[in-house]
């Protein structure tokens, strides 16, 4: 039964949204992709940075694992593209980056609760200003640093920094008003999902069939060795397990199509890699629980943390 309540919300809400970009209703994805990038996104780092409940020394942590992370991944499927002689620029970000935003945050909700949210919003930080820096950098095949000083969640943690290393105390309505905004995030990202899955369109089903299997191989490589290199356990091993599993990030298809490095091939790859990994599923969230060490021996482990 928990494992029902843990996928069904998933499943169905980015159902909803696939629906909803099959439809003639108008639902721009461009426009709530603005509106989580901008708004709510931001809204919720803050929001969980200020209110956290989990010591600095773990949430640093989470944050060294998913740059950890990037780099493992981003050197196995380098070496991967260049022995099957295949562009690293056109595909190295599909195979490197997952998506932690649209799936892995809700995953990580859904699963582990309030705890595991705070240490999933550290992780997926990172990989959200890789992405926007070094991941276009890699699709344009030259430096943009610059687009990373154009990115809202940047100055969203500097924020947090600011209110963390000041003490300084922010009256309720501050509070009330980014968590209203930071609850719209999950939910939105995982319509967005669905509305892009539901207008990207799979041409050549090999090729994209195999960078799937090697995202998800990668991501469960590349989560293992992680895990032991840090010796993390509780909460924290599990959300680094889910989010490093997640399917190819669909901000990759937006920057192969920028730069035209194979736009189509990466379209496939992010369509058949999401639905390679909700069909695995179950087994994703049985390891996190597993490596975990069983949700409820989790959250009581680093809730001892948390109060030290």
């Amino acid at each position: 039964m928990a494992m029902f309540n843990i996928l069904v919300p998933i499943v169905l809400i980015t159902f909803i949204g696939f629906i909803l970009g099959r439809m003639s209703i108008g639902l721009q994805s461009r426009t709530l992709s603005n509106l989580v990038i901008l708004v709510a996104t931001p809204a919720l780092v803050f929001h969980t940075n200020v209110s956290s409940t989990v010591d600095g020394a773990t949430i640093s942590e989470l944050s060294i694992a998913a740059f950890m992370s990037l780099a493992i991944a981003g050197t196995i499927a380098f070496l991967v593209l260049k022995l099957a002689g295949s562009s690293a620029q056109s595909f190295l970000p599909s195979l490197m980056f997952p998506n932690s935003g649209n799936l892995g945050l809700p995953l990580v909700v859904l699963t582990f609760g309030a705890i595991g949210t705070q240490l999933g919003v550290a992780y997926f930080i990172v990989i959200a200003l890789v992405q926007h820096s070094i991941g276009l950098s890699i699709a344009a095949g030259s430096v943009r640093i610059r687009e990373l000083v154009r990115q809202p969640l940047l100055y969203s943690v500097v924020l947090v920094l600011v209110v963390l290393m000041t003490d300084t105390q922010l009256p309720p309505v501050v509070m009330i008003t980014t968590g209203m905004l930071g609850d719209m995030m999950i939910p939105a990202m995982l319509i967005l999902l669905g509305t892009s899955l539901a207008t990207l369109k799979v041409t050549d089903l090999l090729p994209a069939l195999a960078l799937a299997v090697a995202r998800l191989t990668i991501g469960v490589l590349t989560a293992l060795i992680v895990i032991y290199l840090l010796d993390l356990s509780g909460i924290a091993a599990g959300v680094v397990f889910i989010m490093a599993t997640m399917p190819s990030a669909i901000v990759t298809y937006v920057y192969a199509e920028r730069y035209q490095q194979d736009p189509n091939r990466v379209a496939g790859a992010v369509v058949v890699s999401t639905i390679l990994t909700f069909v695995c599923l179950p087994a994703l969230v049985w390891a996190a629980l597993h490596v975990s060490g069983g949700s409820v021996a989790a959250n009581a482990a680093l809730s001892m943390v948390a109060m030290r």
